[in-house]
């Protein structure tokens, strides 16, 4: 009798953990696929927003300029606001060509200033802003992190 008891306790527990296992493996895949579901989801949110800003951009954009050759184009030729328009909007163009070469030529200047500067020991120009501040950890942390260090390092001499 005490071995069928241990047989069905056994067997209970043997079906119990198997339920567990696949309740497990099943919370596993729902976690996986959910993640995909919500990249996917982030994603076509993404490209749907930048889409419409875009769009909306480009309205504005053409409805401005046409409005502005429309309005140009119903004046006669020799009208003085005519004329105002088509230099305002060469002057406009002139200006952001000049704004964009003086871009480029301060880009120009300061690679050509940071090859010429001196490099120390490891490469680095000095000077340049090439390290990464040290970030800030509380003492807490600190501690937790060195006691942590001392047991691994007792827990590998003892081995």
């Amino acid at each position: 009798m005490a071995s069928k008891a241990k047989s069905a306790a056994s067997n209970v527990f043997s079906v119990l953990g198997d339920t567990l296992e696949t309740a497990a493996e099943t919370f596993e895949e729902a976690t996986h696929n959910s993640r995909d579901s919500a990249r996917r989801a982030a994603a076509a949110t993404k490209r749907a927003l930048s889409d419409g800003a875009h769009k909306a951009a480009y309205g504005v954009s053409y409805g401005v300029v046409y409005a502005a050759v429309f309005v140009t184009e119903l004046l006669p030729k020799d009208n003085i606001i005519r004329r105002g328009f088509v230099e305002g909007a060469g002057a406009a163009y002139e200006a952001r060509k000049k704004a964009a070469m003086a871009r480029g030529a301060r880009k120009q200047a300061a690679a050509a200033k940071a090859a010429e500067a001196p490099k120390t020991e490891s490469g680095n120009h000095v000077g340049a802003n090439h390290t990464r501040k040290k970030a800030k950890t509380s003492p807490r942390a600190r501690s937790t992190v060195k006691a942590r260090a001392e047991r691994f390092e007792a827990a590998a001499g003892e081995a």
